[in-house]
């Protein structure tokens, strides 16, 4: 009996913490915004309310469901009384304080109904977004008719994926352009897939977000926090622009001492391409992450730890500017639609007729312009056979290997004569530590 009665009480106490982080952020906000309390409440009140959520919800549940109904009305005529307060005292009109009162609430509804994960959601959503009102507004003030543009555009690409259907593929063998002996001499050929729409548009929503979240995170925090800030969200926005852009720079300034923490950006900006590379493998196919973490986690810690040793030799190093474009287009999304598409479907093909040294030399030959496309194939193919998840981390380690290769080699090609042999030091690290982890992957 006695452990029934602290699981009935298990809501309620998750929905006082909950709110209490919510409230801790809205005192903290107010203070920092008026230097007086927020007239709506602080911590207690907060806490209070999802108290007050989660005890309606009980007793809607197990009495009356209109005691619900009446706590809801009872919280929105409280904060229309608040807001009415703020803006005829202290000509506030926003109603963000409001808002996340009825959020606050609403979480301690949820936690009673046993959906504390949802609740924690957003919690923590809420807390963030109320966090980051500065930062907002500070990305509001940068935002240039050009990223509307672009924003628009990319909600447009999101939606289109709804209209695909998941399940709908062409096989080779319904194409009709291979007769039969074809087929006959080599089996395989005929079960190819030709392509899925629906997986090809999904692959440029999640090429193009990542590429956008990185955009955004330049946008809110800054390019002239600091070299090496510099570098890590160019690697997440362009890592390829990120260092054509540092490389030039060392050889226009052809300043000894300006190689180091330029090479400091352009290692870091690469470096981030191997946890980006793992986001996209754990968003298609979770399963193939295994060995492929200790790849490219070993190639980015390796990168990391060298701009680590970099850093302390520097400093944080001045603010460098990087002229970064909105890089969602709609004409690169459909170009990339198409490159994926067929290297999608070209590596099929060269696996039926060459077995893995097809796909091997295709993952080199795509990773000298862009890791992605290679990334996101073998991720698709490895899921739908789990008996090809080794040679999907080969093949994308190669492509990974690649790219990192070209990057370096341009950066040798277009930087000063100091800052190449930082690079060369600092690329041929991270790609022997591949090397040497790839093979005990492979031998395990």
């Amino acid at each position: 009996m006695e452990m029934m009665n602290l699981q009935l009480l298990q809501p309620f106490v998750v929905a006082i913490v909950l709110g209490a982080v919510i409230g801790f952020e809205r005192t903290f906000a107010s203070r920092m915004d008026h230097e007086t309390p927020d007239y709506l409440g602080g911590i207690r009140t907060y806490s209070l309310v999802a108290l007050f959520g989660s005890l309606m919800s009980f007793l809607g549940n197990n009495y009356a469901k209109e005691l619900l109904y009446l706590g809801y009305s009872a919280i929105i005529i409280m904060t229309a009384v608040s807001y009415y307060i703020d803006f005829s005292k202290h000509n506030e009109s926003g109603i963000t304080t409001e808002v996340s009162m009825l959020i606050c609430f609403t979480v301690g509804v949820i936690i009673e109904r046993n959906q504390l994960v949802l609740a924690l959601f957003i919690t923590i959503i809420t807390a963030v977004v109320l966090h980051m009102k500065s930062y907002l507004h500070r990305l509001a003030d940068m935002v240039e008719q050009e990223d509307i543009r672009a924003t628009l555009k990319f909600a447009i690409i999101t939606f289109i994926i709804l209209l695909f259907d998941p399940d709908f593929t062409i096989l080779l063998r319904e194409v009709g352009i291979f007769n039969g002996a074809v087929f006959d001499r080599f089996p395989g050929l005929g079960e190819v897939k030709v392509v899925n729409p629906y997986t090809v548009w999904l692959m440029v929503v999640l090429v193009s977000a990542i590429g956008f979240t990185g955009y955004i995170a330049i946008k809110i925090l800054g390019q002239r926090k600091g070299i090496g800030l510099s570098g890590l969200l160019g690697g997440l926005a362009s890592s390829t622009a990120t260092t054509v852009a540092f490389s030039k720079r060392s050889r226009e300034t052809g300043d000894a001492g300006s190689a180091y923490p330029y090479a400091l950006a352009v290692i870091l900006a690469c470096s981030t391409m191997f946890p980006r590379v793992l986001l996209e493998v754990l968003i298609i196919n979770p399963a193939l992450l295994g060995k492929l973490i200790m790849v490219m986690g070993s190639m980015a810690g390796a990168g990391f730890l060298f701009c680590f040793v970099l850093w302390k030799k520097i400093g944080q190093g001045r603010g460098e500017e990087v002229p970064y474009k909105n890089p969602f287009n709609i004409s690169l999304a459909l170009k990339f639609a198409v490159v994926f598409a067929v290297i999608v479907f070209i590596s099929r093909i060269a696996e039926v007729l060459f077995g893995n040294s097809g796909i091997y030399a295709i993952s080199v030959l795509t990773g000298l312009s862009d890791v992605d496309p290679m990334t996101l194939t073998m991720s698709q193919i490895s899921r739908d056979d789990p008996s090809k998840l080794d040679q999907a981390t080969i093949a994308i380690t190669l492509a990974a290997f690649a790219n990192t290769f070209m990057k370096g080699a341009m950066a040798v090609i277009l930087g000063s004569k100091n800052f190449k042999k930082i690079v060369i030091a600092g690329f041929g690290i991270i790609l022997l530590t591949g090397t040497l982890v790839l093979i005990a992957v492979s031998v395990i």
